[in-house]
């Protein structure tokens, strides 16, 4: 197995562990909290993992209701710059920000996980795509308030903008 179906299955792998590890959290059909969370538990994974900030009960499809409370470093190849702390609103194009919004607000809803594959074009990276695993958190066990994040990048980047990579 080569190229992109390789990295197609090491991401679904990727997103298995993760989702185990949220599933393991859950006690007598209650979501796990952000306090639950053991970051050393998915240490490897670390560089990939994000934490959405849900700023209203009902978010409904609105993008300056969710806001990334922490990125992953790895994340910086995707977005070419940090995101941390930024509303959705900052991060994306409108197009793109409505996908998120529309996206979050299901797994908000349901309180079920989300999962997909979008496009970074909007990037200007035509060939690299982010495989991604959406998981409810809620500091009360019921309403959801925090969104767990896997991404894995598929694909090359073609980015124009900044490495990344600071001088000392």
């Amino acid at each position: 197995m080569t190229g992109m179906a390789a990295e197609m299955l090491s991401a679904l792998r990727m997103h298995e562990e993760v989702f185990r590890y949220w599933k393991s959290l859950r006690r007598s059909g209650r979501l796990p909290s952000r306090a639950d969370i053991d970051p050393c538990s998915v240490r490897k994974l670390l560089p990939t993992i994000s934490l959405i900030d849900v700023l209203a009960a009902d978010p409904a499809n609105e993008p300056e209701r969710f806001r990334q409370r922490l990125a992953g470093t790895d994340l910086y190849t995707a977005y070419g710059m940090e995101i941390t702390g930024k509303s959705f609103t900052d991060i994306y194009g409108a197009d793109e920000a409505r996908y998120w919004a529309e996206e979050l607000t299901f797994v908000v809803r349901t309180r079920k996980p989300g999962v997909g594959l979008h496009s970074m074009a909007w990037r200007g990276s035509k060939s690299l795509s982010l495989f991604w695993l959406r998981l409810p958190l809620a500091s009360d066990g019921v309403n959801v308030d925090m969104i767990l994040g896997h991404d894995a990048l598929i694909g090359q980047p073609e980015l124009t903008g900044p490495s990344g990579i600071r001088a000392a």
